[in-house]
């Protein structure tokens, strides 16, 4: 039998014995941090995209799931005279929102989500974990809450407020990006977002939109996709062993703003 072989075989054999649940965990662990599943937006390589972004002088730049306004936050300091149209639905949480940008200068916060069209849809929200809350319940929340919020399609709502481009689109949603970028349908057909950055995790294995579909719809409307990683991006073309459902941020980039993708290098 090929060493190969046997080696798998020994550690196979070990699948249900201590030994066996520490190499899963070592295993695990260093899968996760291949594929750069990281909170911490510094290590992760997220903040050195804003910089790299702020370079650019974006004029319009949409947070998306703003949370309490950390990634706002961020991106003010490196380009402070961007307007920054933020999206939080959960009252709670805009409140804090509002609290931690009220002394910012351009931002517009707004308490409704971006969806693919105007109405309402219900919520989890998780009070002690806000960045949790979710369309889609999860494990990793606790004591949730269900709530209506108020929603509206991004394509509208440009429309209401004479937006004709968006700079950056930053979508941070917990499983919900397909109705976010549905909602951008005429934008993005029209390429009139320079760069989208989203995220990619286990909420896509529930809303059954997956990488793949990401990368698909993307590339449909002739946009480049790569992987955020600490110091690069991976502009590799979408393979089935992507599809982990490990948290991770991905870029797409405009074919009209192609200095950005080399500023991005």
């Amino acid at each position: 039998m090929p060493l190969k072989k046997r080696l798998f075989h020994l550690i196979t054999l070990q699948k249900n014995n201590p030994f066996g649940k520490i190499l899963e965990g070592i295993s695990t662990s260093l899968r996760n941090a291949l594929e750069n599943k990281m909170s911490d937006n510094e290590l992760s390589g997220e903040n050195r995209i804003i910089r790299k972004l702020a370079k650019a002088s974006p004029n319009v730049v949409f947070d998306v799931g703003a949370n309490v306004g950390i990634w706002t936050q961020e991106f003010k300091k490196h380009s402070p005279d961007s307007h920054i149209y933020l999206f939080e639905p959960i009252p709670e949480t805009f409140t804090k929102l509002v609290d931690n940008v009220t002394t910012l200068s351009y931002v517009h916060p707004y308490q409704f989500a971006l969806s693919s069209k105007s109405g309402e849809i219900e919520m989890n929200y998780y009070p002690n974990q806000s960045y949790f809350s979710s369309i889609y319940p999860t494990s990793l929340g606790k004591d949730g809450i269900k709530l209506t919020v108020q929603t509206i399609s991004g394509d509208e709502f440009c429309d209401q407020n004479g937006i004709g481009y968006i700079d950056v689109l930053k979508i941070d949603v917990e499983g919900a990006e397909q109705n976010v970028l549905e909602g951008f349908q005429s934008f993005l057909k029209n390429q009139k977002i320079g760069i989208v950055q989203f995220e990619y995790g286990p909420h896509n294995l529930q809303s059954k939109f997956l990488l793949k579909d990401l990368y698909d719809l993307f590339t449909d409307y002739g946009y480049k996709v790569g992987k955020i990683y600490p110091n690069w991006i991976d502009w590799s073309v979408y393979k089935l062993g992507m599809e982990n459902f490990i948290l991770s941020n991905f870029i797409a980039i405009s074919p009209k703003v192609p200095f950005l993708k080399d500023a991005l290098k």
